[in-house]
């Protein structure tokens, strides 16, 4: 008994007079709010304008983002609807080639520079108007951080089905040409047809000349014979 009270004397000697229990204890709740506040101590934020128009189907979006980290690989996805999961566009990123581009019928490209990656959507129809959110994640260096943006209002204007000045002026010229084509076809055949009358006009007045000239020489040799009948 006494052996055993003398080496739990030692032990509490070892750990400052604290019972070993307790100090695992307090050591795994230190380790735990290490971390926890780690990662709230570099906090990834993510912040969108409110309200963006688009045009012809493209839309600029600029989503900003601070964190005490110094990203070097970051994931950007783009999701519509205030709610929804349907990711339109999802790039990994290097930021030693910060560009990005990314298929599909509603595509996006863009950069991330400073704070902020700066993209422009395209595809977009008057329908798609919605709430669009950027997830921004990133990948390293660790703690992996992750957050999605409060959201902007996407609006997309319609596409009149009026035609444009360039087309109105193309319209134009082409008409242009087709009424100069329309003149030209109808003017072409009249110096044909003038030649074909004057050369049938020319035909007929030969042919009546040689014919009254034929009816002289076939009526003079019956008036030389009739007047040498009447002197005999």
């Amino acid at each position: 008994m006494s052996q055993r009270c003398f080496q739990n004397s030692l032990k509490y000697k070892e750990t400052g007079g604290i019972p070993p229990q307790l100090l695992h204890d307090t050591m795994i709740i230190t380790l735990i709010r290490i971390l926890i506040y780690i990662p709230l101590g570099l906090a990834l934020r993510v912040s969108q304008p409110y309200l963006v128009v688009g045009k012809e189907g493209e839309v600029p979006l600029r989503c900003s983002f601070s964190s005490k980290l110094k990203p070097e690989e970051m994931q950007i996805s783009l999701y519509k609807g205030l709610h929804g999961r349907e990711s339109l566009c999802s790039a990994y990123v290097n930021l030693s080639e910060p560009y990005f581009t990314t298929d599909g019928t509603v595509n996006c490209r863009g950069n991330i520079s400073s704070g902020r990656v700066d993209m422009i959507i395209a595809g977009l129809r008057g329908n798609d108007t919605d709430i669009y959110r950027c997830e921004i994640e990133i990948l390293f260096p660790p703690p992996y951080l992750r957050t999605i943006g409060n959201g902007t209002v996407v609006y997309i204007q319609e596409t009149p089905n009026c035609p444009t000045a360039s087309t109105q002026s193309q319209i134009q010229s082409q008409s242009q040409t087709s009424e100069r084509e329309a003149v030209k076809n109808d003017v072409d055949p009249l110096p044909l047809l003038y030649a074909i009358l004057i050369i049938t006009s020319c035909s007929l007045i030969l042919q009546m000349i040689a014919c009254k000239w034929r009816a002289s020489t076939a009526t003079a040799p019956m008036l030389s014979q009739k007047e040498s009948y009447m002197k005999f």
